[in-house]
C-alpha cells in the first residue's frame, strides 16, 4: 500500500482484513482502486492466506464508490488498470472474501458486495446504485451482477428509481447472508472466515472456479463442463492428497489435516 493509502490491510493469521479508511465516505480514487486490487492480489498469491474480510471504519458508510468530487475537479483518471475500478474485473480469485458492511454501500461499494461470495451487514446498512441519476451507468459489474443476485424487477427498481435496498430486504431476497449488530460485525465475519479456513483449500478454489463457469449454464451444459471440460483447479483438487483426507478424518473421528497439495 502507498503511504497515503485510503485502505488498511492486515493479516490476522490466515485471514486478510481489508479496511476502508478514508472517512467520511470511503470513496475510491485511482490510487485507492489500485491499492485494493493489490490487496486482492496478496490474498490470491500468499499461500498462508485463505480468506479475506472487507469492511470500513466508522458506523455510517461502507463505501461511496467512485470519488466523484475528484472527478468533478478533473483530478482523477479513469485508468484503473486491467482489473478495473476497485478490482471489480477480477475473475481469478480462488479464495473467498466476506463483505462486512457497516453502513451505506453505494456505487462501487455495492458493486463490491455484489461480487463477494458472502455479505453480512449491520441492521442500518443500505445498498444503492445511483449511477443513472448521476448521468452514467454502473459499468464496474453492478449492471449485470445485480440482475443475477436479485430478482430482475428489484434490480430495475434500484437502477431506475435510485432507491436503496435495506439490509432486511437484502436478507429476505438472499443477497445478504446475515444481519448482525454493528459491534458484532467483525467478530461474526472472523468466525465465518474461520469456518471457511476449516475447509479444504483446493476444494474451495475449485468450487469458486466452477461456480463462475457454471453460473449461467443449463443443467445439461453444467454437467458437460464439470465432467468433460477438465478444468485445471477441479482436476488438481481431485488429484490431491486432500481428496481422500476428508473421508479418512471422518472415519478416524479427527479434524482433517489439509495439505493443499
Amino acid at each position: 500500500m502507498s503511504a497515503t493509502s485510503r485502505i488498511r490491510v492486515e493479516a490476522n493469521g490466515p485471514i486478510l482484513e481489508i479496511t476502508f479508511d478514508h472517512p467520511p465516505a470511503h470513496a475510491f480514487d485511482r490510487q485507492a482502486s489500485f491499492d485494493l486490487d493489490a490487496a486482492f492480489t496478496r490474498l490470491e498469491t500468499d499461500k498462508t492466506l485463505r480468506c479475506a474480510i472487507v469492511t470500513a471504519t466508522g458506523d455510517r458508510i461502507f463505501s461511496g464508490g467512485w470519488d466523484l468530487k475528484s472527478v468533478a475537479s478533473g483530478g482523477d483518471s479513469e485508468d484503473f488498470g486491467p482489473r478495473g475500478f476497485m478490482g471489480l474485473r477480477r475473475f481469478d480469485l480462488t479464495k473467498p472474501f466476506i463483505c462486512a458492511v457497516n453502513g451505506l454501500a453505494v456505487g462501487g461499494g455495492f458493486e463490491l458486495a455484489l461480487m463477494a461470495p458472502l455479505v453480512i451487514a449491520a441492521p442500518h446498512a443500505e445498498f444503492g446504485l445511483p449511477e443513472l441519476h448521476r448521468g452514467f451507468v454502473p459499468e464496474a459489474g453492478g449492471l449485470w451482477r445485480a440482475q443475477r443476485k436479485l430478482p430482475l424487477n428489484v434490480a430495475h427498481d434500484l437502477f431506475l428509481t435510485g432507491r436503496r435496498l435495506t439490509a432486511e430486504e437484502g436478507l429476505r431476497l438472499g443477497f445478504v447472508n446475515r444481519i448482525v449488530a454493528r459491534e458484532a460485525l467483525m467478530q461474526t465475519a472472523r468466525d465465518m472466515a474461520q469456518q471457511i479456513v476449516a475447509a479444504a483449500p483446493l476444494a474451495v478454489a475449485a468450487y469458486l472456479d466452477l461456480t463462475r463457469a457454471l453460473e449461467t449454464k443449463s443443467d445439461e451444459e453444467a454437467f458437460r463442463i464439470i465432467k468433460e471440460e477438465r478444468r485445471p483447479l477441479h482436476l488438481r483438487a481431485r488429484a490431491s492428497s486432500d481428496y481422500h483426507e476428508g473421508a479418512r478424518a471422518f472415519a478416524e473421528k479427527r479434524p482433517p489435516r489439509w495439505r493443499g497439495e
